[in-house]
């Protein structure tokens, strides 16, 4: 167990809340009190980071501003003590016009992000293009692949179905090489999210360079997380905790796995009963 906790960072989708849905009822509880008794607090999601991120901390009634707010997997990083973003890593369009023309045999949607929610483009449009405009007030605009290898981006995402991942995967390993890496970042029976960066990048890279911006022992750092994508923050944190809802990759290398997954309460649940000793 850590021993002196400084910093709390967690995943959003499938740790601290469903996709689009409020932060549980015990997490914000422990969030809070743990705040309160000095502990900072930021998210580590694969979300590009503008406003609408840093805006959770409302939107859940925390309290609070976010301490800080890692994004795009690691390749984003805000810092509220200087109010600044840094970005790391961008894949160049070169490298991003070889994974859109290498899917196109199979049946996707590919989104890359130019700020934030405020520019995307996407190969079609869909029920998830769909959604992210009703939640986030996205801007939108569709085209295929040269159009969305027209500049660097922190990433692109990759919707497919789980029936064609294994074809996807094995498609993907012909072009593999040094400028990019692939993780499954979100999977339900019918949805598989596949996302491609620079393989710098993680989000374990930006939580490293926040703490040693602030000079925080990452043997302080606790970190939440339940898919792949997830691994590098869990292994950069001093403690690492996966969600029992997580891939099994990330059991294995986890410190812990909650008791409760994601729906359950899980992260507020091992807070009060390890952290707060309250339960």
């Amino acid at each position: 167990m850590i021993d002196t906790l400084s910093v709390i960072a967690a995943d959003i989708d499938g740790t601290l809340c469903m996709k689009g849905s409020d932060i549980m009822p015990l997490t914000r509880e422990a969030l809070r009190k743990l705040h309160e008794q000095g502990v900072l607090f930021g998210t580590a999601s694969g979300r590009p980071l503008d406003q609408r991120t840093l805006d959770k901390a409302k939107q859940w009634s925390l309290g609070f501003e976010l301490d800080f707010a890692i994004g795009m997997n690691g390749g984003e990083l805000y810092d509220s003590t200087t109010g600044k973003y840094e970005r790391y890593y961008l894949l160049q369009p070169h490298t991003i016009r070889r994974i859109l023309d290498v899917l196109t045999p199979f049946d996707h949607n590919a989104i890359v992000y130019r700020n934030g929610y405020d520019e995307i483009y996407a190969r079609r449009m869909d029920d998830f293009m769909r959604d992210s405009i009703r939640r986030n007030h996205s801007h939108v605009e569709i085209g295929d692949a040269e159009f969305l290898s027209r500049f660097p981006t922190g990433k692109i995402e990759v919707h497919i179905r789980p029936a064609i991942k294994k074809d996807v995967l094995a498609a993907v390993e012909t072009i593999a090489g040094d400028d990019f890496h692939s993780v499954i970042t979100f999977e339900t029976e019918d949805h598989t999210t596949l996302e491609f960066q620079d393989p710098h990048v993680n989000k374990g890279v930006a939580l490293r360079k926040y703490a040693e911006k602030h000079a925080i022992p990452l043997s302080e750092v606790l970190a939440f997380g339940d898919m792949d994508n997830d691994i590098g923050l869990l292994e950069a944190a001093g403690y690492g905790v996966c969600l029992s809802n997580g891939s099994e990759k990330m059991k294995a290398i986890a410190d812990s796995i909650t008791e409760y997954g994601v729906m359950q309460d899980g992260v507020g649940h091992w807070l009060k009963k390890y952290i707060l000793h309250e339960e």
